[in-house]
């Protein structure tokens, strides 16, 4: 069974920029904010956790956000170094052209990642599961892989993490590119896009609970 501390950070918030994270980022095709469909697939991946809880799991979770604000990515990452969580995961949605498509999960590269190893197979096991979610819904999508970047969210500092002691793997997923007409039906306004938000959390949550077991 699984056993630790999950820290889910639904990227973006609020209507102002604060701490190097902006208020939003993407658009999808409809006009949809990517910050209220990381706080949706956020919301729904904690529940998916805690449910687990009844099947003998042992998993606390910690939402960075539960309305809509916003907090620096310092602060963000702190929240998984007050809590000593065993994982951190970062929701985003990507746009770009109305035509890239596809799924990519992030770690943050050497030098100044005490753990990446263990980050990369974190990260391989959300993007394996999330892009086989999507492509059983939608063969168009692609898979991006695991890639690196320095991103804030995501410092060993503000996880808590030291050379001595790095409790903490943490990733960013961008889900798919939303302002693609094809995905904005599969996740927002097609009449299954309900049923394949669930989809996605369950297999970021079943990601999560592969990692901690």
């Amino acid at each position: 069974m699984a056993k630790g501390i999950v820290v889910i950070d639904p990227g973006h918030g609020g209507t102002t920029n604060v701490g190097g994270s902006d208020a939003n980022h993407a658009v999808s095709a409809s006009g949809i904010l990517e910050k209220a469909m990381t706080l949706t697939l956020g919301l729904l991946v904690k529940n998916e956790l805690v449910a687990a809880n009844a099947s003998g799991h042992q998993i606390t979770v910690h939402m960075t956000r539960s309305n809509d604000v916003n907090l620096g990515l310092s602060a963000r990452a702190n929240v998984a170094r007050d809590n000593a969580a065993d994982l951190l995961l970062s929701i985003h949605f990507n746009g770009f052209n109305a035509s890239a498509r596809g799924i990519e999960t992030f770690v943050r590269p050497e030098p100044g990642n005490v753990n990446l190893l263990a980050d990369i197979a974190f990260a391989q096991k959300v993007q394996r599961r999330v892009f086989a979610t999507i492509k059983s819904r939608d063969p168009g999508t692609k898979d991006r892989g695991v890639k690196q970047m320095r991103l804030g969210v995501l410092e060993d500092g503000a996880l808590g993490n030291t050379a001595g002691s790095h409790p903490c793997r943490a990733c960013l997923l961008e889900v798919e590119f939303i302002d693609v007409a094809a995905v904005d039906r599969l996740l927002n306004t097609g009449a299954a896009a309900a049923a394949v938000r669930s989809e996605i959390a369950a297999a970021i949550s079943d990601a999560i609970l592969e990692e901690l077991t």
